[in-house]
């Protein structure tokens, strides 16, 4: 791994030398902290408290390549390549090389881009602009959905529109590759924004099959709807969102997220961030979430800080609150260390962030 990942930077410094036309870029990021939870449900029915390393609560730590080639008359030649890894072991993660991103394509100032290849959803992007606290992996919109909306889709073609008075869509379709199989493992999504000024609208629509075509997991394969809206004032920034999971529900199936087979889920947000100083930002935010079939509800209370050392490199320090109903268990931190079912937690994490 380490000769792939050197071969690849060197491979870099030398297209960016060797022909003026195109452009590569070596970037990435780097995070790393220290993280507390409470009442964490342990194997024998118990609670306990854990003090850890904290590798990627506010964000993934990555690094990646993307490129540009001019080829003329407004069109030009693109790709991203982009890998997570764990800054606490130094691990890629998930055991596979550009976890992200890995697709090339073609853009137009006119026309918009398109892209062939594995690349992040509309789902995990919209969620980041209407989150008050950035869509960090610890504490979020995503903790009601089980990090639902995040991540990349794999095999898929992704079209981005240019901007038209304020306007822009997106649209991803993916392919399961299953002979005789169309609808398995098939994914679509479309997306769109609009902006007015300081006023700014978005909403989202994905559904994920399984293998089988069905959508039969809650959190995995199901349905998403998601809207949500920000407003800025000054340096205060208000934001507010609602997102809808759906199932099936003669084909949804139990499991360690949802172990009572529910098959709708929702949760509504509001919250706010301020630029207090050049440095020092400030986030809050109130997310709640229920989820039928006797799912349970609870409430989650956020909220954060970030402050800058420099233009690359920040401090972030995140706390948070769960109040779950009596048969919930969502974890304060989103999809990890849960409680267990009726039980409060608290966490919060402390930590740096830098830009390469």
């Amino acid at each position: 791994m380490r000769k792939i990942i050197f071969c690849a930077a060197v491979m870099a410094l030398g297209v960016c030398n060797s022909y003026a036309q195109s452009t590569v870029t070596l970037y990435g990021r780097v995070a790393a902290g220290i993280d507390f939870v409470t009442n964490v449900a342990t194997p024998n029915g118990q609670s306990k408290n854990n003090f850890r390393f904290g590798s990627n609560q506010y964000g993934y730590s990555w690094f990646g390549l993307k490129g540009d080639e001019d080829l003329g008359g407004g069109l030009h030649a693109v790709f991203k390549l982009e890998s997570l890894f764990t800054s606490g072991t130094g691990e890629i993660f998930p055991n596979s090389l550009f976890t992200r991103d890995a697709y090339v394509g073609l853009s137009n100032d006119k026309f918009g881009s398109i892209w062939f290849g594995r690349a992040m959803s509309l789902t995990d992007e919209t969620g980041w602009y209407i989150d008050p606290l950035g869509e960090q992996v610890g504490t979020g919109i995503a903790n009601f959905a089980f990090g639902r909306a995040w991540g990349p889709r794999s095999n898929v073609i992704t079209y981005n529109s240019p901007i038209w008075a304020g306007f822009s869509f997106r649209v991803q379709d993916g392919f399961g590759n299953d002979a005789g199989n169309f609808r398995g493992g098939r994914q679509f999504s479309v997306s769109a924004q609009y902006t007015l000024v300081n006023f700014a609208a978005y909403g989202v629509y994905e559904e994920l099959r399984d293998d089988n075509g069905k959508f039969s997991g809650l959190y995995t394969a199901s349905r998403e709807y998601m809207a949500g809206a920000t407003y800025q004032l000054g340096a205060l920034k208000f934001y507010a969102g609602y997102q809808q999971l759906v199932s099936s529900g003669q084909d949804t199936v139990a499991d360690s997220f949802n172990p009572y087979a529910a098959t709708r889920s929702q949760q509504e947000w509001i919250g706010a961030s301020y630029q207090a100083t050049p440095a020092l930002a400030l986030q809050a935010g109130w997310y709640h979430g229920n989820v039928n079939h006797g799912g349970g509800t609870g409430n989650l209370a956020a909220i954060g800080s970030t402050y800058n050392l420099s233009k690359r490199t920040f401090l972030y320090l995140t706390v948070g609150a769960m109040f779950n109903g009596k048969p919930s268990a969502f974890p304060v931190e989103t999809a990890d260390s849960q409680p267990l079912p009726g039980h409060n937690q608290q966490g919060g994490y402390f930590g740096i962030m830098h830009f390469f």
